[in-house]
């Protein structure tokens, strides 16, 4: 069956090529009775535009550069999976497609091949994402909140999910609580530290220097912190551990030295991975809306490309308290 091509549209529609061309590419300079009878013809002879011949007609690329940092354990990344998944979900919608590029920082997306560039976080990309602002091209920048650049920014609220968990603890009764980080090279690690501190200042608990241990997001920094916390005279009653992962891993460390969870120890992830609710504690934990993130991420920069939005769009996605068995009320209960 030969295809079906613009010539065939426009004979049907009893309209010139150049006409059929415009409504495709939503140029605004048809007329209302034109685009009707082109649409119609469309539909009946289940004609599909080439997106090549698009692209050449409206001069604009419908492919997204995707840029994320390179990093150990990428490809089972709960945390990666859930923002492509959002990315993925909103370029079917928006007739987009992306074009993963995972880098050190030092090799980038041929810039004429794109319209805009996604940032799935920027750390060690600040070059490249200085490049693309010098040379216009339509950014978002996922994961990192930027007050200061001209750049839209889509990022999770870490600092209130942080105290929205010393909180929850301190209701239940907690005086001693603390917490493992994250790295705090990146964002996410130092917000999830300062919001911790900032609600432990406020509900006026001592924060002490030994409560925190410093971790990198992965198990063995966990286990180290949890050794060494559970190790003393006056451990904690209860932990604050900045992901999912690191917090299950602290749970299987108190186990094996038969300290009960949550019995004799609250604790506390970030995340709401899935495999939290499942393990021989179900984690309570903050959940983050990740698929959100990247969705909103992308109605941005499409608004950008198609001229519809001229200022940077700042915005900050709240958290959830996911209460599950890994806390208990303690004696001295304290609201």
């Amino acid at each position: 069956m030969k295809p079906i091509n613009i010539a065939a549209v426009a004979k049907t529609a009893g309209v010139s090529t150049t006409t059929v061309s415009r409504v495709i590419n939503d140029v605004t300079t048809v007329s209302e009775e034109n685009r009707r009878r082109v649409e119609e013809a469309i539909k009946k002879l289940q004609y599909r535009p080439n997106p090549n011949a698009q692209r050449l007609a409206s001069g604009k690329s419908n492919t997204i550069g995707l840029i994320i940092p390179r990093y150990e354990g990428i490809f089972n990344s709960y945390y990666a999976l859930q923002v492509i998944k959002g990315l993925g979900m909103a370029a079917e919608r928006l007739r987009c497609d992306l074009l993963l590029h995972i880098t050190d920082g030092n090799t980038f997306v041929n810039a004429g091949a794109v319209g805009g560039v996604v940032f799935v976080d920027v750390d060690g990309c600040e070059e490249l994402l200085d490049r693309t602002l010098d040379q216009g091209l339509p950014t978002v920048v996922l994961n990192h909140y930027m007050p200061d650049l001209p750049v839209s920014c889509v990022a999770i609220d870490n600092r209130t999910g942080a105290e929205s968990v010393v909180n929850y603890l301190a209701r239940l009764g907690h005086r001693e609580i603390a917490t493992i980080t994250g790295d705090l090279k990146t964002q996410a690690g130092l917000d999830r530290l300062d919001g911790f501190v900032k609600a432990m200042k406020t509900r006026q608990l001592a924060v002490r220097d030994d409560y925190i241990r410093f971790g990198d997001f992965s198990l063995a920094s966990a286990r180290t912190a949890a050794e060494a916390l559970l190790k003393m005279q006056d451990r904690p009653t209860a932990m604050f551990v900045a992901s999912d992962e690191m917090a299950m891993e602290v749970i299987h460390v108190a186990l094996a030295k038969g300290i009960r969870v949550p019995e004799e120890l609250s604790i506390v992830g970030f995340d709401d991975n899935p495999i939290a609710a499942h393990g021989r504690v179900p984690l309570t934990t903050v959940r983050q809306p990740l698929a959100q993130m990247g969705t909103t991420g992308l109605e941005l920069l499409m608004q950008q490309i198609q001229g519809k939005r001229q200022n940077p769009s700042k915005l900050l996605l709240p958290t959830e308290l996911i209460e599950r068995q890994s806390c208990r009320q303690t004696w001295m209960e304290r609201v």
